[in-house]
């Protein structure tokens, strides 16, 4: 049984006449535990896949045909009550700015909380105590002094680690990346990538990764899928599509890489650490 998979999944943009097709018959599955990347450009509809695992399309895009099964169960057809218990309890989401998704009233004790209010039983004292322990985790330095500080009193690097870890601390079976590291310097984002592979491996959380960024893509996952214009280019395992790609589109993306074989050999190098 995959854990997710993804059927002939069409997505169109409905305030357009005729309506604009962003996402075309892409299909594709992931299992337990794996890292699956999604690379393309701007408007390749890599983000708008992601947004459809959640239902959280914006109101003028919907799901026009094909299949969303989520531990065998069609997510497409989910009522939103339904949905509400999976979106940070089975699958969660982090994304590229968050300083847009967190609330800078609120501190980041509580809002790291806030999916175990939702999903769980537990009591305030064992919120807090799981909420320290995940800080603790995801390496964001004096937890118990952090959890009552807001998102404008951290740096960016570590607001993407309370991110991680609101994401993560509900024990989510996948996580969805949608570019997390786009914003940060190299030195943070590098620590940040580092952070989502110790993660998966400790867990086996499956963790669903959207980039442009091939170099990123290489280090981080197991396979890759290539988008353009909505449509699925060529898929396949990490080493058989950088060092032997079949299409023209994929070629072109590599050879795009600043310093490519220097870069790639760095990336390569900081993995078997």
């Amino acid at each position: 049984m995959h854990l997710l998979e993804v059927k002939n999944l069409n997505i169109e943009f409905y305030d357009t006449e005729p309506a604009t097709k962003v996402v075309k018959n892409v299909s594709f599955s992931m299992e337990e535990g794996e890292v699956l990347g999604i690379v393309g450009e701007s408007g390749s509809g890599k983000t708008q896949t992601a947004l459809s695992i959640l239902r959280l399309l914006k109101d003028h895009a919907g799901i026009s045909s094909g299949e969303i099964c989520f531990k065998e169960k069609n997510i497409a057809d989910c009522t939103e009550e339904e949905m509400n218990q999976i979106r940070g309890r089975e699958i969660s989401m982090i994304f590229q700015e968050p300083m847009t998704s967190l609330n800078p009233v609120l501190t980041v004790g509580s809002q790291i909380e806030e999916a175990l209010k939702l999903h769980t039983k537990d009591d305030r004292k064992t919120r807090k105590e799981k909420v320290i322990a995940m800080m603790r985790e995801v390496e964001l330095p004096n937890p118990e002094e952090l959890y009552g500080k807001y998102p404008h009193q951290l740096s960016g690097g570590m607001r993407q680690r309370v991110m991680i870890a609101a994401a993560l601390v509900t024990e989510p079976k996948l996580l969805i990346a949608d570019e997390p590291t786009t914003a940060l310097d190299v030195t943070i984002q590098a620590q940040i990538l580092k952070l989502l592979k110790k993660m998966n491996e400790k867990h086996r959380t499956a963790i669903l990764f959207i980039s442009h960024d091939l170099g990123v893509i290489r280090y981080l996952c197991d396979r890759v899928i290539v988008m353009n214009e909505g449509e699925t280019v060529e898929t396949g395992a990490i080493t058989d599509v950088f060092e032997h790609p079949q299409e023209d589109y994929t070629k072109k993306l590599l050879e795009a890489i600043p310093n490519r074989r220097t870069s790639l050999r760095r990336r390569r190098d900081g993995k078997k650490e």
